[in-house]
């Protein structure tokens, strides 16, 4: 018989590097959606609530014009209006620009 010693499994190194990429996805993710509630904030109550819920944004579930229009009580026509109209500030507001990085990923 040997006096070998059997050698305690090592954890592949693939797994430690999975965690920490999802550790920075993670952070990374958190940092965008500071960012987006930032730049949100900035729109009047029913632009954002609009572009909430056709982005999905508040339920994760992107949701049509008429299905907005319904809940909001507008037409579908003043939904896309006020869509046009937030996605208008939003390009004028500067810390869009810090997201960029974000969307190059």
């Amino acid at each position: 018989m040997s006096d070998h010693q059997p050698r305690p499994e090592r954890r592949p190194r693939r797994t430690d590097e999975r965690h920490r990429d999802e550790g920075s996805d993670d952070a990374a993710i958190k940092a965008l959606s500071n960012r987006l509630s930032g730049v949100l904030r900035r729109l009047p109550d029913i632009e954002r609530r609009v572009l909430e819920l056709r982005m999905g944004l508040t339920d994760g579930v992107p949701a049509k014009p008429g299905e907005v229009a319904n809940r909001l009580g507008l037409t579908i026509a003043e939904v896309k209006r006020i869509e046009a109209r937030a996605f208008e500030r939003i390009r004028e507001v500067g810390p869009i620009k810090g997201l960029e990085k974000f969307l190059e990923r």
